[in-house]
Protein backbone atom coordinates (compact mmCIF):
# COMPACT_ATOMS: atom_id res chain seq x y z
CA UNK A 1 0.00 0.00 0.00
CA UNK A 2 1.28 3.55 -0.68
CA UNK A 3 2.29 5.45 2.07
CA UNK A 4 -0.33 6.63 4.78
CA UNK A 5 -1.29 9.85 4.82
CA UNK A 6 -4.10 9.12 7.63
CA UNK A 7 -3.13 6.61 10.63
CA UNK A 8 -5.22 5.30 13.72
CA UNK A 9 -3.07 2.82 16.00
CA UNK A 10 -4.66 1.47 18.48
CA UNK A 11 -6.92 4.42 19.11
CA UNK A 12 -9.13 4.26 22.24
CA UNK A 13 -11.66 6.95 23.08
CA UNK A 14 -13.32 7.43 26.24
CA UNK A 15 -16.16 10.35 27.07
CA UNK A 16 -15.99 11.44 30.96
CA UNK A 17 -19.14 9.89 31.44
CA UNK A 18 -17.29 6.85 31.31
CA UNK A 19 -18.91 5.49 27.75
CA UNK A 20 -15.92 3.93 25.32
CA UNK A 21 -17.41 5.40 22.30
CA UNK A 22 -13.81 3.62 20.36
CA UNK A 23 -12.20 0.84 21.80
CA UNK A 24 -8.82 -0.41 19.73
CA UNK A 25 -9.18 0.58 16.32
CA UNK A 26 -6.32 0.58 13.81
CA UNK A 27 -6.70 1.71 10.52
CA UNK A 28 -4.94 3.52 7.58
CA UNK A 29 -6.29 6.18 4.53
CA UNK A 30 -3.43 5.62 1.66
CA UNK A 31 -2.69 8.60 -0.45
CA UNK A 32 -5.55 9.04 -3.21
CA UNK A 33 -7.56 6.70 -1.94
CA UNK A 34 -11.02 6.34 -0.51
CA UNK A 35 -11.60 4.69 2.91
CA UNK A 36 -15.46 4.49 3.65
CA UNK A 37 -16.41 4.04 7.59
CA UNK A 38 -19.63 3.02 7.46
CA UNK A 39 -22.15 2.11 10.20
CA UNK A 40 -25.23 2.85 12.73
CA UNK A 41 -25.54 5.78 13.85
CA UNK A 42 -23.49 6.33 17.29
CA UNK A 43 -21.16 3.36 16.44
CA UNK A 44 -18.36 6.05 17.15
CA UNK A 45 -17.79 6.86 13.28
CA UNK A 46 -17.77 10.55 13.89
CA UNK A 47 -15.98 11.08 17.14
CA UNK A 48 -13.47 9.03 14.99
CA UNK A 49 -13.28 11.83 12.76
CA UNK A 50 -13.42 14.75 15.01
CA UNK A 51 -10.18 13.03 17.18
CA UNK A 52 -8.26 12.96 13.90
CA UNK A 53 -8.93 17.08 13.74
CA UNK A 54 -8.54 17.19 17.82
CA UNK A 55 -12.02 18.58 17.85
CA UNK A 56 -13.00 16.42 20.71
CA UNK A 57 -13.46 18.14 24.29
CA UNK A 58 -10.52 18.07 26.08
CA UNK A 59 -11.93 16.14 29.03
CA UNK A 60 -12.25 13.14 26.65
CA UNK A 61 -9.38 10.54 27.00
CA UNK A 62 -7.58 9.26 23.95
CA UNK A 63 -5.17 6.12 23.95
CA UNK A 64 -3.14 5.42 20.89
CA UNK A 65 -1.75 7.11 17.66
CA UNK A 66 -3.48 9.22 15.61
CA UNK A 67 -0.65 10.76 12.59
CA UNK A 68 -1.73 13.18 9.93
CA UNK A 69 1.10 12.67 7.21
CA UNK A 70 3.77 12.80 9.77
CA UNK A 71 2.38 14.98 12.32
CA UNK A 72 1.19 12.85 15.74
CA UNK A 73 -2.13 14.69 16.49
CA UNK A 74 -3.00 13.06 19.76
CA UNK A 75 -1.43 15.78 22.63
CA UNK A 76 -0.42 17.72 19.74
CA UNK A 77 -0.54 22.05 20.81
CA UNK A 78 -3.72 24.14 19.54
CA UNK A 79 -1.25 26.08 17.04
CA UNK A 80 -0.14 22.56 15.48
CA UNK A 81 -3.63 21.57 15.14
CA UNK A 82 -4.65 25.10 13.57
CA UNK A 83 -1.32 24.75 11.28
CA UNK A 84 -3.21 20.71 9.84
CA UNK A 85 -6.90 22.28 9.41
CA UNK A 86 -7.85 23.24 6.14
CA UNK A 87 -4.37 23.18 4.75
CA UNK A 88 -3.28 19.23 5.29
CA UNK A 89 -6.51 18.03 6.16
CA UNK A 90 -10.60 19.52 5.30
CA UNK A 91 -13.13 18.35 7.19
CA UNK A 92 -16.83 18.26 6.14
CA UNK A 93 -18.94 18.09 8.65
CA UNK A 94 -22.03 15.82 9.74
CA UNK A 95 -24.10 18.88 10.93
CA UNK A 96 -23.97 21.98 8.02
CA UNK A 97 -25.99 24.34 10.11
CA UNK A 98 -23.41 23.67 13.56
CA UNK A 99 -20.97 24.25 11.16
CA UNK A 100 -21.84 27.79 10.33
CA UNK A 101 -22.21 31.17 12.64
CA UNK A 102 -25.79 31.98 12.43
CA UNK A 103 -25.05 35.57 12.45
CA UNK A 104 -22.13 35.28 9.77
CA UNK A 105 -23.36 34.71 5.59
CA UNK A 106 -22.82 31.80 3.77
CA UNK A 107 -19.75 33.81 1.97
CA UNK A 108 -18.32 34.43 5.64
CA UNK A 109 -18.22 30.80 6.24
CA UNK A 110 -16.56 29.95 2.89
CA UNK A 111 -14.20 32.74 3.12
CA UNK A 112 -13.21 31.53 6.61
CA UNK A 113 -10.96 28.77 4.72
CA UNK A 114 -8.67 31.25 3.73
CA UNK A 115 -9.02 33.94 6.31
CA UNK A 116 -8.08 31.08 9.40
CA UNK A 117 -4.70 31.08 7.46
CA UNK A 118 -4.23 34.95 7.49
CA UNK A 119 -4.99 35.01 3.90
CA UNK A 120 -7.82 37.15 1.75
CA UNK A 121 -10.29 35.09 0.18
CA UNK A 122 -10.51 35.28 -3.48
CA UNK A 123 -14.36 36.49 -4.72
CA UNK A 124 -14.38 35.31 -7.47
CA UNK A 125 -12.68 31.44 -7.19
CA UNK A 126 -15.75 30.79 -4.04
CA UNK A 127 -18.34 31.84 -6.18
CA UNK A 128 -17.14 29.26 -8.83
CA UNK A 129 -16.54 26.44 -6.60
CA UNK A 130 -20.13 27.24 -4.99
CA UNK A 131 -21.74 27.18 -8.24
CA UNK A 132 -19.42 24.25 -9.14
CA UNK A 133 -21.31 22.37 -6.67
CA UNK A 134 -24.41 23.09 -7.95
CA UNK A 135 -25.70 26.22 -6.16
CA UNK A 136 -27.85 28.74 -8.36
CA UNK A 137 -27.27 32.23 -8.75
CA UNK A 138 -24.07 31.76 -6.20
CA UNK A 139 -23.10 35.07 -6.02
CA UNK A 140 -26.29 36.32 -4.78
CA UNK A 141 -26.70 33.39 -2.74
CA UNK A 142 -23.70 33.70 -0.76
CA UNK A 143 -24.78 36.77 0.56
CA UNK A 144 -27.65 35.45 2.31
CA UNK A 145 -27.13 33.54 5.79
CA UNK A 146 -27.43 29.93 7.09
CA UNK A 147 -31.18 29.69 8.18
CA UNK A 148 -32.04 31.10 4.42
CA UNK A 149 -30.57 27.88 2.93
CA UNK A 150 -31.70 24.59 2.73
CA UNK A 151 -29.41 22.10 4.62
CA UNK A 152 -28.38 20.01 1.51
CA UNK A 153 -27.10 23.93 0.12
CA UNK A 154 -25.55 24.57 3.08
CA UNK A 155 -23.68 20.81 3.30
CA UNK A 156 -22.48 21.95 -0.42
CA UNK A 157 -21.21 25.38 1.13
CA UNK A 158 -19.52 23.46 3.46
CA UNK A 159 -17.47 21.24 1.22
CA UNK A 160 -16.57 24.42 -0.63
CA UNK A 161 -14.88 25.61 2.44
CA UNK A 162 -13.21 21.90 3.03
CA UNK A 163 -12.03 21.39 -0.06
CA UNK A 164 -10.58 25.66 -0.48
CA UNK A 165 -6.66 24.57 -0.51
CA UNK A 166 -6.91 21.05 -2.10
CA UNK A 167 -5.32 19.69 0.72
CA UNK A 168 -3.63 16.17 0.95
CA UNK A 169 -6.17 14.74 3.33
CA UNK A 170 -9.99 14.53 3.32
CA UNK A 171 -12.06 13.70 6.16
CA UNK A 172 -16.24 13.65 5.27
CA UNK A 173 -18.74 12.90 7.59
CA UNK A 174 -22.31 12.48 5.74
CA UNK A 175 -21.21 14.82 3.56
CA UNK A 176 -24.69 13.40 1.17
CA UNK A 177 -27.05 12.78 4.42
CA UNK A 178 -29.46 15.99 3.43
CA UNK A 179 -28.94 15.71 -0.69
CA UNK A 180 -30.68 13.81 -3.12
CA UNK A 181 -29.54 11.15 -5.16
CA UNK A 182 -28.48 13.38 -8.23
CA UNK A 183 -26.62 15.76 -5.97
CA UNK A 184 -25.15 12.94 -3.88
CA UNK A 185 -23.80 11.79 -6.89
CA UNK A 186 -22.12 14.34 -8.13
CA UNK A 187 -21.01 15.75 -4.47
CA UNK A 188 -18.80 12.57 -4.44
CA UNK A 189 -17.38 12.73 -7.95
CA UNK A 190 -16.10 16.43 -7.10
CA UNK A 191 -14.83 15.27 -3.71
CA UNK A 192 -13.06 12.38 -5.39
CA UNK A 193 -11.75 14.27 -8.37
CA UNK A 194 -9.43 16.38 -5.51
CA UNK A 195 -7.19 13.19 -5.92
CA UNK A 196 -6.52 13.64 -2.27
CA UNK A 197 -6.99 10.52 0.16
CA UNK A 198 -10.48 10.84 1.67
CA UNK A 199 -11.89 9.13 4.37
CA UNK A 200 -15.73 8.81 3.94
CA UNK A 201 -17.96 8.68 6.80
CA UNK A 202 -21.76 7.21 5.91
CA UNK A 203 -24.46 5.13 7.36
CA UNK A 204 -25.07 4.31 3.18
CA UNK A 205 -23.57 1.11 2.45
CA UNK A 206 -24.80 1.25 -0.86
CA UNK A 207 -23.74 4.53 -1.70
CA UNK A 208 -20.31 4.90 -0.95
CA UNK A 209 -19.50 1.69 -2.43
CA UNK A 210 -19.95 3.22 -6.11
CA UNK A 211 -16.88 5.21 -4.81
CA UNK A 212 -14.66 4.06 -2.43
CA UNK A 213 -11.62 1.49 -2.89
CA UNK A 214 -12.06 -0.25 0.78
CA UNK A 215 -14.73 -0.07 3.18
CA UNK A 216 -14.33 -0.31 7.00
CA UNK A 217 -17.58 -1.69 8.78
CA UNK A 218 -17.77 0.04 12.42
CA UNK A 219 -19.85 -1.41 15.44
CA UNK A 220 -19.84 -0.23 18.86
CA UNK A 221 -16.51 1.94 18.41
CA UNK A 222 -14.94 -1.25 17.21
CA UNK A 223 -14.11 -2.13 13.38
CA UNK A 224 -15.98 -4.90 12.53
CA UNK A 225 -14.16 -6.17 9.32
CA UNK A 226 -12.14 -4.07 6.68
CA UNK A 227 -11.66 -4.75 2.82
CA UNK A 228 -11.95 -3.72 -0.57
CA UNK A 229 -14.91 -2.85 -1.53
CA UNK A 230 -15.92 -5.29 -3.96
CA UNK A 231 -14.96 -7.92 -1.32
CA UNK A 232 -17.08 -6.10 0.72
CA UNK A 233 -19.81 -6.69 -1.16
CA UNK A 234 -20.02 -9.65 -2.99
CA UNK A 235 -18.70 -11.56 0.46
CA UNK A 236 -19.16 -9.84 3.64
CA UNK A 237 -18.45 -11.58 6.58
CA UNK A 238 -19.73 -9.99 9.58
CA UNK A 239 -23.45 -10.25 10.47
CA UNK A 240 -23.80 -6.59 11.17
CA UNK A 241 -22.49 -6.06 7.45
CA UNK A 242 -24.75 -8.79 5.82
CA UNK A 243 -27.72 -6.91 8.12
CA UNK A 244 -26.84 -3.47 6.41
CA UNK A 245 -26.39 -4.98 2.64
CA UNK A 246 -29.70 -6.88 2.62
CA UNK A 247 -31.95 -4.02 4.21
CA UNK A 248 -34.18 -2.52 1.53
CA UNK A 249 -36.94 -0.10 2.86
CA UNK A 250 -40.22 -2.01 3.18
CA UNK A 251 -43.69 -1.20 2.43
CA UNK A 252 -45.00 -0.75 6.07
CA UNK A 253 -47.99 1.05 5.55
CA UNK A 254 -51.73 -0.13 5.22
CA UNK A 255 -53.58 0.89 2.22
CA UNK A 256 -55.31 4.49 3.21
CA UNK A 257 -59.34 5.15 2.97
CA UNK A 258 -59.78 8.44 1.61
CA UNK A 259 -63.20 9.09 3.65
CA UNK A 260 -60.97 10.18 6.74
CA UNK A 261 -61.45 13.62 8.27
CA UNK A 262 -59.57 16.65 6.61
CA UNK A 263 -56.75 17.44 9.28
CA UNK A 264 -54.91 19.90 7.22
CA UNK A 265 -55.60 21.89 4.50
CA UNK A 266 -53.46 24.31 2.80
CA UNK A 267 -54.90 26.85 -0.13
CA UNK A 268 -52.54 28.81 -1.65
CA UNK A 269 -49.31 29.00 0.49
CA UNK A 270 -46.70 31.61 -0.66
CA UNK A 271 -43.61 32.44 1.04
CA UNK A 272 -40.96 35.36 -0.16
CA UNK A 273 -38.05 36.13 1.48
CA UNK A 274 -36.71 39.64 1.13
CA UNK A 275 -33.08 40.75 1.10
CA UNK A 276 -32.10 43.56 -0.95
CA UNK A 277 -31.88 44.48 -3.88
CA UNK A 278 -33.56 40.67 -4.63
CA UNK A 279 -36.31 38.96 -3.51
CA UNK A 280 -36.54 35.03 -3.30
CA UNK A 281 -39.74 33.09 -3.54
CA UNK A 282 -38.93 30.15 -2.07
CA UNK A 283 -42.48 28.80 -1.92
CA UNK A 284 -45.33 29.80 -4.67
CA UNK A 285 -48.66 29.11 -4.02
CA UNK A 286 -48.83 25.28 -2.97
CA UNK A 287 -52.03 24.09 -2.14
CA UNK A 288 -52.60 20.27 0.00
CA UNK A 289 -55.33 18.85 1.68
CA UNK A 290 -53.98 15.99 4.56
CA UNK A 291 -56.53 13.82 6.11
CA UNK A 292 -56.55 11.70 9.19
CA UNK A 293 -53.93 8.40 9.27
CA UNK A 294 -52.61 9.28 5.84
CA UNK A 295 -48.51 9.52 4.65
CA UNK A 296 -48.24 12.26 2.58
CA UNK A 297 -44.33 12.38 0.92
CA UNK A 298 -43.16 15.80 -1.06
CA UNK A 299 -39.87 14.96 -2.78
CA UNK A 300 -37.63 17.33 -4.83
CA UNK A 301 -33.92 17.99 -5.26
CA UNK A 302 -32.12 19.92 -2.35
CA UNK A 303 -32.79 23.92 -2.22
CA UNK A 304 -36.47 23.39 -4.30
CA UNK A 305 -38.21 24.78 -0.85
CA UNK A 306 -39.72 21.38 0.41
CA UNK A 307 -38.38 22.14 4.25
CA UNK A 308 -39.87 25.78 3.86
CA UNK A 309 -43.20 24.25 2.66
CA UNK A 310 -43.05 22.13 5.76
CA UNK A 311 -42.23 24.98 8.19
CA UNK A 312 -45.58 26.75 6.64
CA UNK A 313 -47.78 23.57 7.06
CA UNK A 314 -46.54 23.36 10.66
CA UNK A 315 -46.77 26.97 11.64
CA UNK A 316 -43.37 27.12 12.45
CA UNK A 317 -43.05 30.20 9.57
CA UNK A 318 -46.37 32.68 8.57
CA UNK A 319 -46.66 32.58 4.53
CA UNK A 320 -46.88 35.31 3.05
CA UNK A 321 -49.65 34.55 1.39
CA UNK A 322 -52.12 31.48 1.29
CA UNK A 323 -53.82 30.21 4.29
CA UNK A 324 -53.17 27.05 6.45
CA UNK A 325 -56.60 25.54 8.00
CA UNK A 326 -56.01 22.76 10.80
CA UNK A 327 -59.71 20.81 11.68
CA UNK A 328 -61.28 23.53 9.36
CA UNK A 329 -60.02 26.73 11.94
CA UNK A 330 -56.75 28.42 11.44
CA UNK A 331 -54.15 28.19 13.59
CA UNK A 332 -52.73 24.98 15.39
CA UNK A 333 -53.39 24.07 19.24
CA UNK A 334 -51.19 22.25 21.54
CA UNK A 335 -50.50 19.02 20.70
CA UNK A 336 -52.14 19.06 17.15
CA UNK A 337 -49.06 19.51 15.38
CA UNK A 338 -45.42 17.66 16.03
CA UNK A 339 -42.64 18.71 13.97
CA UNK A 340 -39.26 16.72 13.31
CA UNK A 341 -36.92 19.25 12.00
CA UNK A 342 -33.83 18.25 9.23
CA UNK A 343 -31.21 19.59 11.76
CA UNK A 344 -31.79 17.36 15.05
CA UNK A 345 -28.86 18.77 17.38
CA UNK A 346 -30.47 22.26 17.02
CA UNK A 347 -33.82 20.62 17.69
CA UNK A 348 -33.42 20.10 21.37
CA UNK A 349 -32.49 21.70 24.29
CA UNK A 350 -28.76 21.55 24.72
CA UNK A 351 -29.23 21.99 28.65
CA UNK A 352 -32.41 19.28 29.08
CA UNK A 353 -31.27 15.73 29.35
CA UNK A 354 -33.00 13.41 27.00
CA UNK A 355 -36.04 12.17 29.64
CA UNK A 356 -37.05 15.58 30.02
CA UNK A 357 -36.76 16.14 25.65
CA UNK A 358 -38.56 13.20 24.96
CA UNK A 359 -41.47 14.16 27.66
CA UNK A 360 -42.07 17.52 27.26
CA UNK A 361 -44.91 17.71 25.12
CA UNK A 362 -47.04 15.70 27.11
CA UNK A 363 -47.20 18.59 29.84
CA UNK A 364 -48.89 20.44 27.01
CA UNK A 365 -51.59 17.42 26.10
CA UNK A 366 -52.21 16.99 29.62
CA UNK A 367 -52.83 20.45 31.45
CA UNK A 368 -54.75 19.19 33.95
CA UNK A 369 -52.62 16.11 35.50
CA UNK A 370 -49.19 16.14 34.63
CA UNK A 371 -47.18 13.19 34.55
CA UNK A 372 -45.06 12.56 37.95
CA UNK A 373 -40.82 12.94 37.13
CA UNK A 374 -40.91 8.99 38.03
CA UNK A 375 -43.54 8.66 35.15
CA UNK A 376 -41.86 11.19 33.01
CA UNK A 377 -38.91 8.87 32.93
CA UNK A 378 -40.15 5.80 32.47
CA UNK A 379 -42.42 7.16 29.36
CA UNK A 380 -38.92 8.08 28.10
CA UNK A 381 -37.37 4.68 28.36
CA UNK A 382 -40.28 3.01 26.54
CA UNK A 383 -40.52 5.81 24.07
CA UNK A 384 -36.65 5.60 22.90
CA UNK A 385 -36.57 1.78 23.19
CA UNK A 386 -39.19 1.94 20.96
CA UNK A 387 -36.69 4.14 18.44
CA UNK A 388 -33.28 1.66 18.81
CA UNK A 389 -32.38 3.89 22.20
CA UNK A 390 -33.05 1.14 24.81
CA UNK A 391 -29.51 1.46 26.37
CA UNK A 392 -29.07 5.45 26.06
CA UNK A 393 -28.19 7.48 29.21
CA UNK A 394 -31.44 9.27 30.21
CA UNK A 395 -29.87 12.10 31.45
CA UNK A 396 -27.58 12.10 28.00
CA UNK A 397 -27.28 15.68 26.76
CA UNK A 398 -27.17 16.51 22.34
CA UNK A 399 -23.91 17.32 22.84
CA UNK A 400 -22.92 13.71 24.20
CA UNK A 401 -25.17 11.73 21.32
CA UNK A 402 -24.54 11.64 17.99
CA UNK A 403 -26.85 13.36 15.08
CA UNK A 404 -28.38 10.42 14.34
CA UNK A 405 -28.83 9.35 18.00
CA UNK A 406 -30.64 13.30 18.85
CA UNK A 407 -32.55 12.34 15.09
CA UNK A 408 -33.95 9.16 16.83
CA UNK A 409 -34.51 11.30 20.65
CA UNK A 410 -36.76 14.15 18.12
CA UNK A 411 -38.72 11.32 16.88
CA UNK A 412 -39.96 9.58 19.76
CA UNK A 413 -40.24 13.25 20.97
CA UNK A 414 -42.85 13.92 18.14
CA UNK A 415 -44.95 10.22 18.75
CA UNK A 416 -44.86 10.76 22.45
CA UNK A 417 -47.94 12.90 22.34
CA UNK A 418 -50.19 11.40 19.68
CA UNK A 419 -50.38 14.36 17.59
CA UNK A 420 -53.14 14.24 14.92
CA UNK A 421 -50.21 15.69 12.26
CA UNK A 422 -46.24 15.07 11.84
CA UNK A 423 -44.44 16.82 9.92
CA UNK A 424 -41.21 15.43 9.34
CA UNK A 425 -37.95 16.61 7.41
CA UNK A 426 -35.99 14.31 6.65
CA UNK A 427 -35.91 11.78 9.88
CA UNK A 428 -34.05 9.07 7.94
CA UNK A 429 -31.42 11.16 6.38
CA UNK A 430 -28.67 10.46 9.50
CA UNK A 431 -29.76 6.69 9.63
CA UNK A 432 -28.77 3.28 8.37
CA UNK A 433 -30.71 1.44 6.67
CA UNK A 434 -31.68 -1.19 9.42
CA UNK A 435 -32.84 2.14 12.01
CA UNK A 436 -34.51 3.29 9.35
CA UNK A 437 -36.77 0.82 8.80
CA UNK A 438 -37.33 0.27 11.86
CA UNK A 439 -38.30 4.31 12.47
CA UNK A 440 -40.38 4.44 9.35
CA UNK A 441 -42.13 1.05 11.09
CA UNK A 442 -42.79 4.01 14.05
CA UNK A 443 -44.49 6.34 11.83
CA UNK A 444 -46.81 3.86 10.03
CA UNK A 445 -48.08 2.50 13.34
CA UNK A 446 -48.47 6.13 14.12
CA UNK A 447 -50.54 6.41 11.09
CA UNK A 448 -52.09 3.62 11.57
CA UNK A 449 -53.47 4.68 15.17
CA UNK A 450 -54.96 7.94 13.03
CA UNK A 451 -51.70 10.26 13.31
CA UNK A 452 -51.49 12.27 9.46
CA UNK A 453 -47.87 12.48 8.37
CA UNK A 454 -46.35 14.85 6.23
CA UNK A 455 -42.82 13.09 4.92
CA UNK A 456 -40.21 15.86 3.14
CA UNK A 457 -37.10 13.64 1.74
CA UNK A 458 -34.95 13.53 -0.88
CA UNK A 459 -34.98 9.77 -1.06
CA UNK A 460 -38.08 9.11 -4.07
CA UNK A 461 -37.65 5.43 -3.81
CA UNK A 462 -38.33 5.45 0.16
CA UNK A 463 -41.57 8.03 -0.29
CA UNK A 464 -42.89 5.30 -3.16
CA UNK A 465 -42.50 2.90 -0.76
CA UNK A 466 -43.86 4.05 2.04
CA UNK A 467 -46.32 7.07 1.32
CA UNK A 468 -49.48 6.30 0.52
CA UNK A 469 -48.98 9.69 -2.15
CA UNK A 470 -45.92 11.52 -2.93
CA UNK A 471 -45.48 15.10 -4.49
CA UNK A 472 -42.77 16.70 -6.23
CA UNK A 473 -41.41 20.02 -5.40
CA UNK A 474 -39.43 21.53 -7.89
CA UNK A 475 -38.45 25.49 -8.02
CA UNK A 476 -40.79 26.33 -5.10
CA UNK A 477 -43.84 24.47 -6.97
CA UNK A 478 -45.64 21.91 -5.67
CA UNK A 479 -46.90 19.69 -8.39
CA UNK A 480 -49.59 16.93 -8.65
CA UNK A 481 -49.66 13.44 -7.42
CA UNK A 482 -46.75 10.74 -9.28
CA UNK A 483 -48.18 7.26 -9.91
CA UNK A 484 -47.90 4.99 -7.63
Amino acid sequence: MNESVLQYDGVTITYPNGHCAVREVSLAVAKGECLALVGESGCGKTTLARAALGLLPAEVKISGAIRIGGTEVIGASPATLRSLRGRLVGFVAQDPFGACNPLARVFDHVAEAWRAHGLAPPQEKIIQQVEALGIADAENRLRQYPHEWSGGMLQRATIAAATAHQPPLLIADEPTSALDAEHAQSVLELLRSFNSALLLISHDLHLVAQYADRIAVCLDGQIAETGATTEILRQPRHPYTQKLLNSPTQLATDPFRQSGEVVLEASGVSKNYHRQPDSIRAVNRASLRVRRGEIVGICGPSGCGKSTLLRLLGTIEPPTEGRVLFGGKPGARGGFVMPIFQDPISSLDARWPVWRTVTEPLLAVHRLSKPSREERRRIARERLAAVGLAEIDLEARPAELSVGQCQRVAIARALVAEPALIVADEPTSALDAVIANEILQRLAEAAAAGTAIILVSHDRRMLNAFCHRVLTMREGNLQEDSSQ
